[in-house]
């Protein structure tokens, strides 16, 4: 009643809606005073009647408790939600910005007369996210002329889950398929080793607050999702990671064309390091009577496992340290190694802000940013050009609003808080945050505090095992791990961030000192884990004017450079079949089509819950 007729909806229903259940829980039930009264001709023994009754009894108190706690859950979602709508009708209704009614903008790019395709015109853009994907959109966008308005909540870019990165650019990708889910599983729940198989792990990567999980709607439908994806994947989907993998080698390498450029200061400040990537394995070596594959232990389970198209060769024994000396210093030494020598890093946030601080200071680039800046509200209307589509007419801030016109496109490139944005346009987006954990060490101050270390003590690369990830960024040594379901709280969680902790110091155990007085200074980001493991990149075909670009984990870093050319391009006019030929995989794979889905009751019972 209250979803269909708003405006007759008052609290007094709420009032109503639970005396009716708490009425018949607690008067007497006259129906059983009458079975009493009438007793059959030929009753059963004391025993069966007794234990027949106690049944019927404990049966109706279940149904009728069930009731009751339906009744509530329902009548306090209706009462959040009508509070969220109060206070998004109290937002400040100050225009907070609109775009210039340049005449550039009513002109096409190569005439004056302004009567060249409308694809060609330039355009404006609203970009929702002021992490790496939504500032490297904005600033791609900009190259090509268009102006963009950039809304980030915190006091500047990059400051979340970009802030959080290893900064690992090799060309790979994770997958999400049977072994994925199993590996997820067992280190959710350890005690399934023993359904699942395998030891139990010394180090636990995936970690879960089962009460904040269980208890948001929105968990449960994208863990079914995932849950379906790993075990009855769709006959595409081979072919979509396929896909994704040459997105990833294109996306990387034009990252890797701007760090190497020697007359741009990306590199530096970035910390780009191209020394490779080593990732360390500590099982047992078996004899090789040859090279077949059949020969060789199975590796075990690990759920960052992936497609991947880096050159690579292995390592054993003292070639590894030959190679890494800092690893020396671990108890156990390290029996194999992958070394992809090719491999790239750099840090993502430092990445963000030196293109956040071009895009504000070049006047060539047309892009205004608002930080502590929330979108609170969306307006949507019907499209004047399309009936059987919506668009978004007005974006709702803590700050005032922006008036979405006619040649206006909106971009949720927010990360994981991407699902919460598209929750306000009654749209479910399967993207669910995978808390991850950081810190970094200056190798400066190691080496000033301590004259018994060298530079050869201290990582020269990345260095990773099956779930820790150190990566070397020009002075910064950073360290990375850990995946945690807790619901939307970026706060660390203390025993987590303990064995996190301890995780790192038993991979340089030398660093102890340093480690451990840096444990304050741990911080976490959302990592926007999407349900089927294929990033979300395009338009969503239930509006006119709204694009998405989040996904599909860890990878939106390296994968920032791709996702904005791509936004550029379907803004500039290109369609994913253009794009797709002129860059030679498939901007289909990517498309939120089928995926974003309209769900107008799903998405206000989560903003109940979320209270967003």
């Amino acid at each position: 009643i209250y979803f269909d007729n708003p405006t007759q909806f008052s609290p007094d229903i709420i009032i109503i809606f639970l005396s009716t259940p708490l009425r018949s829980i607690f008067r007497s039930n006259p129906s059983s005073r009458t079975i009493k009264q009438k007793q059959p001709s030929h009753r059963p023994t004391e025993e069966t009647d007794y234990h027949t009754t106690m049944a019927a009894t404990l049966s109706s108190a279940l149904r009728k408790t069930a009731l009751l706690g339906t009744t509530g859950l329902t009548a306090l979602t209706i009462y959040r939600y009508q509070k969220l709508e109060r206070e998004e009708a109290s937002l400040p209704t100050n225009v907070l910005f609109s775009f210039r009614d340049d005449d550039a903008n009513s002109k096409s790019s190569s005439g004056e007369d302004g009567s060249e395709n409308a694809s060609k015109k330039k355009k404006n853009v609203v970009v929702i996210g002021g992490g790496v994907v939504g500032v490297t959109a904005a600033y791609k966008l900009a190259l090509k002329g268009h102006s963009v308005a950039l809304l980030e909540p915190r006091e500047r870019a990059g400051e979340e889950c970009s802030a959080c990165a290893a900064g690992g650019m090799q060309r790979s990708n994770p997958v999400v398929d049977r072994g994925t889910w199993v590996a997820v599983t067992k280190c959710l729940a350890p005690f399934t080793r023993h359904i699942l198989g395998g030891s139990q792990e010394p180090y636990r990567f995936f970690h879960i607050d089962w009460l904040s999980a269980i208890t948001d709607p929105f968990f449960l439908r994208w863990s079914a999702t995932f849950t379906k994806t790993s075990f009855f994947p769709c006959k595409e989907q081979s072919r979509l990671q396929m896909e994704m993998l040459k997105f990833t080698d294109y996306a990387v390498k034009d990252m890797v064309k701007m760090m190497e450029d020697k007359k741009d200061p990306m590199a530096v400040a970035s910390g780009y390091n191209p020394n490779g990537s080593l990732s360390l394995s500590y099982d047992p070596v078996m004899e090789e009577k040859d090279d077949s594959p059949s020969e060789k232990k199975p590796a075990a389970a690990n759920p960052t496992r992936g497609k991947n198209l880096e050159p690579s060769k292995v390592l054993k024994g003292k070639d590894i340290s030959s190679e890494e000396p800092s690893i020396l210093h671990q108890e156990l030494q390290p029996t194999t190694c992958k070394y992809e020598y090719e491999a790239c890093a750099a840090s993502s946030g430092r990445f963000t802000q030196e293109l956040a601080e071009r895009c504000r200071s070049d006047p060539k680039l047309d892009v205004t940013f608002f930080y502590d800046t929330r979108v609170k509200g969306v307006t949507v209307g019907p499209s004047e050009g399309n009936t059987n589509l919506q668009r978004v007419t007005q974006l709702k801030t803590n700050k005032g609003t922006i008036d979405i016109s006619q040649d206006t496109e909106v971009l949720v490139a927010a990360g994981a808080w991407s699902t919460h944005v598209c929750s306000l346009m009654n749209l479910y987006c399967p993207v669910y945050p995978l808390k991850g954990y950081a810190f970094s060490l200056s190798a400066k101050d190691i080496l000033a505090s301590s004259p018994d270390l060298t530079p050869n003590d201290l990582p020269q690369r990345i260095v990773s095992d099956k779930y820790m990830f150190t990566s070397r960024l020009g002075d910064e040594i950073r360290f990375t791990s850990i995946g945690e379901f807790s619901g939307w709280a970026t706060a660390p969680t203390p025993r987590v961030k303990t064995e996190f902790i301890d995780e790192s110091i038993r991979q340089f155990p030398h660093l102890e000192k340093y480690i451990r007085s840096n444990a304050d200074n741990v911080k976490c980001g959302h990592r926007p884990y999407v349900s089927d493991g294929i990033l979300l990149l395009g338009r969503v075909d239930s509006f006119e004017n709204l694009m998405v670009s989040c996904g599909p984990g860890s990878n939106g870093w390296k994968l920032a450079m791709g996702s904005g050319e791509i936004v550029e391009k379907l803004v500039s006019g290109m369609t994913e079949e253009d794009i797709s030929e002129e860059l030679g995989f498939d901007a289909n794979a990517f498309s939120p089509k089928g995926r974003v889905l309209t769900s107008p009751l799903f998405s206000k019972i989560c903003r109940a819950g979320w209270y967003v």
